[in-house]
């Protein structure tokens, strides 16, 4: 990025871009991430750059699946010139004989098949997949060896975070654990049992809440086991970033209070 500030105050508009780049990336930690998304969003210049690096990591996405060239000849030569000289440099003083290659020639390019090289392509996805899949492997059991009595044994059932379960479908939360949900219902808008935008404001206005008060992220949750839907909001004038308000179908509220 350039680097060049688009402002003095990174927490008000106009920002750097290398603080909205970061943004992009999920660099920034989860609150003043959860702080951000709502003002980005509606700062046109702000919204114009995100959108911008939301292209950029499309067109990266897409140069991922384009053909590898092979490595030229020349530099082939070089490297096998390189080890075998590296070869010869080990073995000198052993008198062992050392058995060496010709370089190899290049070779007519032969002519494309497209079937057999679609097939090969499938072959290299699927091999990366199998060492991606072997590495991470790797990792969890050399954390299982290196780090012993760190934490609490889950017998191999991966422990999900606090007040967290699948990324579809309401959050099962206690009332301790609000806060700590926030990043996971901000910039997103499943209305749930409310249906609809009109829905949750009449709810917000029902609760006493500022009628400026900025709808930051809406999602369903059950509430020490209460179904019911997560309104966060950005309230003028309070000190919190947040304030969270949980409802049911009816308006009724289950949670009202300042987090963050």
């Amino acid at each position: 990025m350039t680097g060049q500030l688009r402002g003095p105050d990174p927490d008000g508009p106009p920002w750097s871009v290398d603080l909205l780049a970061d943004l992009h990336a999920g660099l920034l930690d989860p609150g003043h991430s959860a702080l951000l998304w709502p003002r980005v969003n509606a700062d046109p210049e702000a919204k114009a750059i995100i959108d911008a690096l939301d292209s950029v990591k499309v067109g990266l996405g897409e140069l991922s699946g384009a053909p590898v060239p092979p490595m030229p000849a020349r530099f082939a030569a070089r490297l096998d010139a390189a080890l075998e000289a590296e070869v010869r440099q080990a073995f000198a003083g052993s008198g062992a004989p050392v058995a060496l290659q010709d370089p190899p020639r290049p070779e007519p390019a032969p002519v494309l098949d497209f079937a057999a090289a679609a097939s090969r392509k499938r072959g290299r996805r699927n091999a990366w997949g199998v060492g991606l899949l072997t590495a991470a492997a790797a990792a969890v059991a050399i954390g299982f060896v290196v780090l012993p009595g760190k934490g609490p044994t889950t017998d191999g059932v991966a422990v999900p975070a606090p007040g967290g379960s699948a990324d579809t479908g309401p959050l099962a939360v206690r009332e301790h654990e609000v806060a700590g949900v926030v990043g996971q219902v901000n910039n997103r808008f499943d209305y749930g049992d409310l249906k609809d935008k009109a829905t949750a404001e009449r709810c917000v206005a029902a609760n006493g809440v500022d009628a400026k008060a900025q709808l930051a992220g809406v999602r369903p949750i059950t509430l020490d086991g209460k179904s019911g839907t997560m309104l966060l909001l950005i309230v003028p004038g309070e000190k919190n970033p947040f304030r969270v308000l949980v409802v049911k179908p009816d308006c009724e509220a289950l949670f009202n209070r300042p987090v963050g």
